[in-house]
């Protein structure tokens, strides 16, 4: 199955096909195209609920190219969906450390930190991840992997507020 996502997203995206520009075709080039192929196998697997399959496909990005953020801020995502808390917050961190604006890295990471009952790690994530971007996890399902017996879907700004109320004042 793998393979043959691989095969597809690799003839789309090296551009297997007639007529295609071969000047853009050296080494770095298909490098990076091989790089963004395996992250769109991964992001597929993710839609499928193929949550170990695209984790490992992540990795297998995060070992082409160890320098970019991107292989493991999904990873840490499959991460979260297999619910391995600690090793989704050892890929959003290092996820950050690549990128430091990178609010959805700090959002959920916030949400890792949360499962694991640290609400004061939580609130700081969320507060960063609502500092570098107002509108982050306003989109559809963001808090679903948190929070699934709301009636109204919360987003990262409602449960920042809700930890900040809820945790003691004095341990701030």
């Amino acid at each position: 199955m793998i393979t043959t996502f691989r095969f597809i997203a690799l003839a789309v995206v090296l551009g297997l096909c007639l007529g295609c520009n071969k000047q853009d075709d050296s080494p770095i080039d298909r490098e990076e195209k091989v790089y963004r192929a395996i992250l769109l196998d991964g992001n597929r697997f993710i839609k499928k609920e193929k949550h170990q399959e695209a984790a490992d496909l992540f990795s297998e990005a995060i070992s082409k190219k160890p320098d970019k953020f991107e292989g493991y801020l999904n990873r840490g995502i499959a991460y979260l969906y297999l619910k391995r808390y600690d090793q989704a917050i050892v890929d959003f961190t290092e996820a950050i450390r690549k990128d430091q604006t990178l609010a959805i890295a700090y959002a959920n990471r916030g949400i890792a930190y949360d499962h694991l009952k640290k609400q004061r790690q939580a609130l700081s994530d969320y507060q960063k991840a609502i500092a570098l971007d107002p509108e982050v996890g306003k989109g559809p399902g963001f808090m679903e992997r948190f929070l699934h017996n709301k009636p109204k879907m919360p987003d990262v700004r409602d449960r920042a507020e809700f930890l900040e109320n809820t945790l003691e004042p004095n341990a701030k």
